[in-house]
């Protein structure tokens, strides 16, 4: 048992240095102009080591944004009788947090920006956010009147907003604002919309 909680945690580390040396090099060289081979060879691995891990370059990119995305789904399970704006909200400041402290790292829409494949795969996992919450809001609402409207537009309110408002810190760089601006939306639309 405690072998299997090592390695995976050794895999953990290498996912994370293989995505982190990406991202530095297509920061630093551009999206297009990096290949695999030297994101592996940054990462200190073998090319294959590196596509065990990521079977593409939009992979490497979005690794962070897929794995906070199955840590809010694995929070949505184990919520119990917590409201879905809570958890939500939780997420949502826990992720911007760590995106601050990354800084420049955390700004994959920068690299996106340049591959239309890549803001297509981020907007897929905004989508997936939305259905999360969608799913959570409905039995929160249940029974309210127009229960499905509102669950559909507050969902659709929180992740948009959210998005919308990373898209505008992310723009200016001030990564330290990226917290507040978000718990606005949350804020926002708890006391409008579901209050």
């Amino acid at each position: 048992m405690n072998d299997v909680g090592l390695r995976a945690r050794k895999m953990a580390r290498t996912r994370d240095q293989i995505a982190e040396a990406a991202l530095h090099l297509f920061l630093e060289r551009g999206y297009d102009a990096t290949t695999l081979e030297e994101v592996a060879d940054r990462a200190e691995v073998h090319k294959r080591t590196l596509l065990r891990y990521f079977p593409s370059k939009s992979h490497l990119v979005l690794h962070g944004y897929h794995s906070s995305l199955e840590q809010f789904r694995t929070q949505m399970e184990a919520r119990g009788d917590t409201p879905t704006v809570e958890v939500w909200q939780a997420h949502v400041e826990s992720s911007a947090r760590r995106m601050a402290r990354r800084g420049p790292l955390a700004n994959v829409r920068k690299i996106a920006r340049t591959e239309p494949a890549l803001e297509g795969a981020y907007l897929s996992i905004q989508a997936k956010y939305q259905a999360l919450v969608l799913g959570g809001l409905l039995v929160d609402l249940a029974g309210r009147e127009n229960c499905e409207i509102l669950a559909r537009v507050a969902a659709s309110a929180l992740v948009a907003g959210n998005y919308a408002v990373g898209a505008m810190i992310f723009s200016r760089e001030a990564y330290d604002e990226l917290e507040d601006a978000e718990v606005q939306v949350i804020s926002l639309v708890r006391d409008t919309l579901l209050a």
